[in-house]
């Protein structure tokens, strides 16, 4: 049976969760988008800049390895301070 770790997200984490943003965007087909993809502002800002106030998530990795194996996290727009916070998963 696989042991796992849930921790909460920390600012250095931004890599974990633009990998995570990639992977939600990637599908079962052999069409698999650019890496760069995540970049783009659409998606970028579900990453960028992790750790700001009210950034909030956990992230849960394999005891044995280290591998991650998924994320949640709730973050504000920046751009819209009063909009109600997205909740993005992978």
């Amino acid at each position: 049976m696989m042991e796992y770790e849930i921790r909460p997200l920390c600012a250095s984490d931004e890599p974990i969760l633009r990998e995570m943003v990639y992977q939600g965007l990637s599908s079962a087909t052999n069409h698999q988008p650019s890496r760069e993809i995540v970049q783009r502002p659409e998606f970028a800002r579900y990453a960028e800049g992790w750790g700001r106030p009210g950034d909030t998530g956990f992230v849960a990795h394999d005891k044995k390895d280290g591998a991650v194996l998924g994320a949640v996290w709730l973050r504000k727009p920046a751009d819209q301070p009063e909009a109600p916070a997205e909740l993005a998963f992978a």
